[in-house]
């Protein structure tokens, strides 16, 4: 592939369109990695096809296309990913956030609107959108967020600040640095859930090169579950709310993890968008 011979944008295009199918790659999404890689407008896009192109664009192009190839995200060649309408920094320490994830947001937000100053927690933060979407939406709230990574740490901290949002961040496994004294009306994680049996189901994409530290847990992908319903007794207060993302074959076996150390609570199974069982709802 030489991109840098192409006279106008329309040709490196069609250049860049055959070699991603050539690499068993979807051709038809060369003009959205070119949209993405330089940040240009789909107008911007159009109005530039016919001219030509300056070759330093052309050589980045290139360089991102022989990455993709190798099952690199773009969103780790461009540095940021797009998310519920905003853009957020994420870098290879951090998960890039997925669609479902917005559902998890909605639920916090259905109890945030008639309990706008709640105390709530964001347990394996990554890049922190799930806090930075609630504080932006109701900046009276009180929210903290953990991680166990210090890199993904500070990828959330950037993030927070470019959305002008105060989080208050810290490094824990769980809850072992928070104060129990200081319990959470709301608590809410996407936990590493994802079986070392399934690793073969996998995008390469996401073998490769996301942090295996935020996907895999032990005991089948529950293991983080059952320790945030042993341990979470201490940080909730009476009537708190835990609200978790799960795959999508694990809610009878994360309702009956919380079942029983909950026993009275109304624990129910919420559906994604594609009908599929993706979120818990524990009230107490």
């Amino acid at each position: 592939m030489d991109l840098k011979s192409s006279k106008h944008l329309v040709e490196a295009q069609n250049r860049a369109s055959i070699f991603l199918d050539e690499n068993g790659l979807d051709g038809t999404l060369a003009r959205q990695y070119w949209l993405m890689l330089f940040d240009w407008t789909l107008t911007e896009y159009v109005q530039q096809l016919q001219k030509p192109v300056a070759i330093d664009l052309l050589e980045q192009y290139e360089v991102a296309l022989k990455r993709l190839v190798k099952h690199e995200p773009i969103q780790y060649i461009v540095g940021y990913a797009d998310f519920m309408n905003e853009r957020f920094k994420v870098t290879p320490d951090t998960l890039i956030p997925r669609e479902d994830t917005a559902g998890l947001i909605e639920l916090a937000m259905n109890f945030l609107q008639n309990n706008p100053t709640s105390r709530v927690l964001d347990i394996g933060t990554g890049t922190g959108i799930i806090p930075i979407k609630l504080a932006k939406t109701f900046p009276a709230a009180d929210i903290s967020a953990c991680d166990l990574s210090e890199a993904a740490l500070k990828v959330a901290i950037e993030n927070a600040e470019s959305h002008n949002v105060e989080i208050y961040f810290v490094k824990s496994d769980l809850f072992n640095q928070l104060d129990s004294e200081a319990p959470f009306d709301v608590i809410i994680s996407n936990p590493p859930y994802i079986s070392e049996n399934e690793l073969s189901l996998m995008d390469e994409s996401v073998k490769k090169f996301e942090p295996t530290l935020a996907l895999f847990a032990e005991d089948e992908g529950l293991a983080i579950y059952q320790r945030i319903a042993l341990e979470a007794h201490n940080y909730l207060n009476p009537n708190g709310l835990i609200l978790l993302e799960i795959g999508f074959q694990q809610g009878e076996a994360v309702k009956a993890i919380f079942q029983s150390e909950y026993p009275d609570a109304e624990i129910l199974i919420e559906k994604d968008l594609n009908s599929l069982d993706r979120y818990v709802k524990i009230q107490l």
